[in-house]
């Protein structure tokens, strides 16, 4: 069994298009496997800011696709009908046989069984399901003629622990990838999800969100339990924040008094909708804060 591993890495995606994003893709993804009989044992998805991840478990090196009997025209059908479904099948006269059904007697046709390599099939596929995706809102840049929510920079595609060669518009899928957002001359190769996930670790960066929300309630509730304050809850700003950073981290703000001398609605409807410009402060990460003042 193996791994079909891909990373798509761009400028910064808005939290509001990536949940859809990573959801869409890999349910794309998930129909045309099924479609083409390529069975996998687990399938996810990740995203942060600027690297979307489709991972799939499982797979096997080669997919048999069995022999099947394919229904043609009514015998008594016109003969430029029958001629019409040898050519679109691209088979001889000689392949057909008639065979009666509850609906009148066809002409029918058996395939031969087959095996493909599961690489040359994802290597076909993969540029196919990457064009049908649908942005709320995208936009072109340069001379290119992709559209895409925010220019899209490299395609990392493994399987097997080899890499998957495509093109994708101007892009040429690699086994490399973009390792800083801010400094795009620096690359490194890698040949599974867990050698990518376990580099990215080393540098604080989760690219799983579903741990970076774990992380982000739990330094919510430690806080909330050793300053004895109350944390509203609201699941919304939780997951834009989850998806506006790939290393959070929790601090405890204060303001001066005379700064909160206004309605307490004024500023926490400020706060949630200008916390992403907290993203320069002193600590890394975004600062999160809905306490109630």
């Amino acid at each position: 069994m193996s791994e079909f591993f891909l990373e798509l890495f761009s400028e910064e995606i808005p939290s509001s298009l990536q949940k859809s994003l990573r959801e869409d893709l890999l349910n794309n993804f998930i129909k045309i496997f099924n479609e083409k009989s390529i069975s996998f044992k687990k399938s996810s998805s990740f995203s942060t800011p600027n690297r979307l991840v489709i991972l799939f478990e499982g797979l096997q090196k080669q997919i048999t696709f069995k022999s099947e009997e394919i229904k043609g025209p009514n015998v008594k059908a016109p003969e430029v009908a029958l001629e019409g479904f040898i050519r679109s099948n691209n088979i001889n006269k000689k392949d057909l046989f008639k065979q009666k059904t509850d609906k009148g007697e066809f002409y029918f046709f058996k395939t031969k069984s087959k095996k493909l390599n599961t690489q040359n099939l994802l290597e076909e596929l993969v540029p196919s399901i990457l064009h049908k995706i649908q942005w709320k809102k995208s936009m072109r840049w340069s001379d290119f003629n992709l559209n895409w929510g925010r220019p899209l920079k490299s395609i990392l595609a493994i399987f097997d622990k080899k890499k998957l060669t495509f093109n994708f518009h101007h892009l040429t899928s690699s086994n490399s990838t973009f390792i800083d957002k801010e400094f795009e001359e620096k690359k490194k190769i890698f040949v599974d999800f867990k050698d990518y996930n376990n580099f990215f670790k080393k540098l604080n960066i989760t690219i799983d969100h579903n741990l970076r929300k774990n992380l982000i309630e739990k330094k919510l509730n430690d806080i909330s339990s050793k300053k004895n304050i109350i944390i509203e809850n609201n699941p919304k700003l939780l997951d834009e924040v989850v998806d506006l950073t790939d290393q959070p981290n929790v601090i405890l703000c204060e303001f001066d008094r005379k700064f909160l001398n206004i309605p307490k609605e004024i500023l926490i409807i400020t706060m949630q909708h200008h916390q992403k410009y907290f993203d320069n402060a002193p600590k890394k990460g975004d600062t999160l804060h809905s306490s109630q003042l």
